[in-house]
């Protein structure tokens, strides 16, 4: 996942500053990422959550048959 500056409203929690910088990201699952960040002013790290309600559940049938209905052979 790729963050484009000045997209987050992220703050420090310890020193308040809006100098903070993602240094890390995970999908947790289909709604949530967890991003990892890190003050640039005071050197603090925290987590935050990002939740999206917009995507929707992709079914395993879905996602994998386009990868295997070429393998089929009849």
């Amino acid at each position: 996942m790729t963050s484009t500056p000045g997209a987050h409203q992220e703050q420090c929690p310890r020193c308040g500053s809006k100098l903070v910088s993602i240094a890390w990201d995970e999908r947790v699952n289909a709604q949530e990422v967890q991003n990892l960040w890190r003050c640039l002013n005071c050197k603090n790290e925290f987590v935050s959550l990002e939740v999206s309600k917009e995507e929707q559940q992709t079914s395993d049938a879905e996602i994998t048959k386009p990868f295997f209905t070429s393998l089929v052979i009849e």
